[in-house]
């Protein structure tokens, strides 16, 4: 069980020190003036280098890991909430896309089969105000009330205080020091790795893969099918000026329900949906929503549910209601998949009500007991 392993306690068990370890060296295709190094722009995203940290873990082959062949994938969508049933405003309402078809009385469904667990998490956590994306973030992430940590709620990238919150309670670096795998599947491109640490803007997901060692996957990695694109099609980095040949969604769910049944937890994470909610474009809303939904069913239809826990879930409101340009305070998605969401839907104390207990939930799905390593606030 992973409760002896010292996920309860957040800390490596027996005192086994972490060990820095440093960034993968990169592949040909990954390298300046390669065909696939040609954003220009210093402030796109697709431009922005980590650099391990000294506390980050490596993996210890000799600790323990998950129960046998339980897999856990976090695919998180930014920027919907659970709306209302007023098709005109709310795009997840018309009914075409179903594993996202969640409103106020709406549930999703897929050809795999309904979630187990289909209902809004507490965005607010307390705090008033509009929720945001570096706060609730850092809240799924980590399992700490980060908007109570800052007082209010935060937009944008973390700041020192909550880049020490995902520094120190990083999910995937919990799991790590536990024993696990645990792995970013979105692939960085190669202005990411060679960007000065003064021009770096990390997000909340890129800083809780840092805090954990874990590979950063490159753009060597899309080509051989092993990463996606924050897209999943690649029309945005095309559009930022990528020679990248485009991708279907089924391309890109497939790679990804490939990588997570490789993983003992694996993330990915699509942000487009906020964008096109603070743009109010219901094409690209609905252009998004179907490249999600699709990708979706066949990342459901590739992992082995028996054994495997998908979690769909947003930091907070915003596409879901076309007539603001803001975010909103509606609930943020949840909807689960899986063994895991089984287990919990047992146990009405277990079923997740708010952004900080989607990580106790990834404990507790890979086999951990009642995942409180990650109650750390």
């Amino acid at each position: 069980m992973l409760m002896d392993k010292g996920l309860r306690m957040h800390i490596v068990p027996d005192g086994t020190p972490s060990v820095a370890r440093g960034l993968p060296l990169l592949g040909p295709a990954s390298v300046h003036g390669s065909r696939w190094a040609q954003v220009t722009d210093p402030a796109s995203p697709a431009l922005h280098r980590p650099r391990a940290i000294e506390s980050a873990p490596v993996l210890n082959p000799e600790r323990g890991g998950a129960s046998p062949g339980r897999r856990v994938l976090l695919f998180f969508i930014d920027g919907i909430g659970v709306g209302s049933d007023d098709a005109d405003v709310n795009p997840l309402a018309t009914g075409e896309f179903q594993t996202l078809r969640l409103t106020e009385s709406l549930c999703p469904d897929s050809p795999s089969g309904p979630p187990t667990l289909a209902h809004g998490l507490d965005a607010s956590l307390g705090v008033p105000g509009l929720p945001q994306s570096a706060t609730g973030q850092t809240s799924i992430l980590t399992g700490v009330n980060a908007p109570a940590a800052m007082g209010r709620h935060m937009s944008g990238f973390p700041g020192p205080t909550l880049r020490k919150i995902l520094l120190e309670h990083s999910i995937l670096k919990t799991l790590r020091e536990a024993g696990l795998d645990a792995t970013f599947l979105n692939a960085f491109g190669p202005r990411f790795f060679e960007t000065p640490e003064t021009a770096r803007r990390l997000s909340a997901t890129t800083l809780a893969t840092l805090a954990s060692g874990a590979r950063f996957r490159d753009w060597s990695d899309l080509e051989a099918g092993r990463a996606v694109v924050h897209d999943l099609t690649h029309w945005r980095m095309r559009e930022w000026g990528f020679d990248l040949e485009p991708r279907t969604p089924e391309d890109a769910g497939a790679i990804i329900g490939r990588e997570t049944m490789s993983a003992d937890f694996s993330l990915f994470e699509y942000f487009e949906t906020d964008r096109a909610g603070h743009d109010q474009d219901r094409a690209r809303a609905m252009r998004c929503l179907a490249d999600v939904n699709r990708a979706l069913e066949t990342v459901l239809a590739t992992v082995d549910l028996a054994t495997t826990t998908v979690l769909v879930a947003s930091d907070h409101g915003n596409l879901e209601d076309g007539s603001v340009r803001t975010h909103t305070v509606n609930p943020a998605f949840f909807a689960a998949w899986g063994v895991g969401a089984v287990e919990a839907a047992r146990d009405p104390e277990r079923v997740p009500a708010r952004l900080t207990d989607l990580a106790p939930m990834i404990v507790r799905a890979l086999g951990s007991g009642d995942g409180g390593a990650t109650s750390a606030a």
